[in-house]
């Protein structure tokens, strides 16, 4: 299936070294890494193809409306890692030319050449550079308050689009999972079913993706953004964000499935003569192993069910795979986050996302369910929520690389010498941070060379 791209865009991350024109990647690595630094715009949204288009499926805009909307049709070129369309091929830093030292002398000895061949030309283009400079910082000067935006909100919404968009597709996705699965409970079967409830999630999550898919790319978990960061270059302090978003969502999520069926719990709780969170509404607001459910197999289910879900997104945003066609992934996502929940969720209430779990946890404190709730089953929300589906989502995502993807975006299919010095400067960098063993801090083309020998 032809996947549509604009010639006109300039996309991904960009290189260190700016090249005239796209070249096609051929010959060696070390060239296909230098060429791909131009590479086509990296988009990692789980919605599908074109969703960070603007131009797609747009309706009709008056000719002046442009006049009075300055942020209307503005391209972002930045990558977005989302699950509504394939996802981006990017070039790590790793993999950048530059990186090597032989990369950076051989930079540097053409552009001793330019120089003694063109040096009219640059000398031009430098005075124009710095005159265009000089007028743009005086109309920035003249006019402060040209900015493009109407008033502070708006100013503030375009530097919180991203997180504001995973807050809203969590408390979306969530919030009709916990209340379905609340009215499932609380009538004791009569308003639901599991399978109608693993439905409810799993479209629930796949009306999110399609809303916010185009913005933030709709991960709404974090074992996806972590294993996007790890395996499709997905930064990761944007990752730190998108996961506090996600938090903050379901916490949302939480806080409105509790108020919408407050009564139906305190009911429920009476009839049964025994607290709230003692009721079978505590199943259906948290995740929790049945009591004879060994802990290995709780958290090899969480961990199995992650590794189906991360590696079948990861598929699904594989265009060199098989792409399903515009519009379509968030549906399929939607559709296989019902088959996990209703093929593997009996065992632990089928959680598979550490934010489902600790934001309807942290509410039910709130609400005074007692401290507890965080001490049930040897503290399974933090060993099986987050350790066993981030692992198991890591642990999908290599599999899948290792057997299928091609990409060099991927560490499993780094050069040998790139991938180490990858790992030696991701280690001196936390060792700098942490200051440890400051004075210790080894020289890193000469460690490389020692893991080499």
């Amino acid at each position: 299936m032809e996947s549509s791209k604009e010639p006109d865009r300039d996309t991904g991350v960009k290189d260190a070294v700016q090249y005239p024109e796209h070249l096609q990647q051929e010959g060696t690595q070390e060239e296909g890494s230098k060429n791909d630094g131009m590479g086509n715009n990296p988009s990692y949204s789980l919605a599908g193809s074109g969703a960070q288009n603007p131009n797609n499926n747009r309706g009709y805009t008056n000719e002046e409306y442009e006049q009075y909307s300055s942020q209307f049709n503005q391209e972002d070129d930045s990558p977005t890692w989302s699950l509504a369309q394939p996802l981006p091929h990017i070039v790590r830093p790793g993999m950048r030319h530059g990186a090597l030292p032989e990369d950076r002398q051989e930079d540097r000895q053409e552009a001793r050449g330019d120089r003694t061949q063109n040096g009219e030309d640059l000398a031009h283009t430098h005075e124009v550079q710095k005159q265009q400079s000089v007028e743009n910082r005086m109309k920035r000067v003249n006019d402060p308050k040209d900015d493009g935006f109407f008033n502070s909100w708006s100013k503030i919404r375009h530097h919180l689009r991203e997180p504001l968009a995973e807050w809203l597709g969590t408390t979306m996705a969530m919030t009709i999972g916990l209340c379905a699965t609340l009215s499932n409970f609380t009538s004791s079967g009569q308003a639901g079913s599991y399978p109608a409830q693993s439905a409810a999630w799993g479209f629930g999550f796949m009306a999110a993706i399609y809303t916010t898919g185009g913005m933030s790319g709709g991960h709404l978990n974090p074992a996806i953004s972590v294993s996007l960061s790890v395996f499709r270059g997905f930064p990761a302090r944007r990752c730190v964000v998108y996961i506090a978003a996600q938090l903050l969502g379901a916490i949302t999520a939480g806080g409105i499935s509790y108020a919408i069926y407050h009564d139906a719990i305190v009911e429920v709780a009476k009839v049964a003569k025994v607290p709230q969170n003692a009721s079978v509404a505590s199943q259906a607001l948290l995740t929790l192993p049945k009591p004879f459910v060994h802990p290995a197999t709780a958290f090899f289910t969480e961990f199995l069910g992650s590794a189906i879900l991360v590696g079948s997104i990861l598929a699904l945003g594989d265009d060199t795979n098989a792409p399903p066609g515009a519009g379509m992934q968030a549906f399929i996502i939607g559709i296989i986050i019902t088959i996990v929940v209703l093929a593997l969720g009996y065992n632990t209430g089928g959680c598979f996302n550490g934010a489902r779990d600790f934001g309807p946890r942290l509410v039910a404190l709130m609400a005074g369910w007692g401290g507890q709730i965080f001490r049930e089953y040897h503290a399974w929300w933090i060993w099986g929520p987050w350790v066993a589906d981030i692992t198991g989502a890591l642990f999908g995502a290599l599999i899948y690389d290792m057997a299928i993807f091609t990409g060099g975006e991927s560490p499993v299919n780094y050069p040998p010498r790139r991938r180490k010095r990858a790992y030696r400067v991701r280690a001196l960098n936390l060792r700098k941070k942490l200051r440890i063993g400051k004075k210790k801090v080894p020289d890193l083309e000469q460690s490389v060379k020692d893991t080499e020998g």
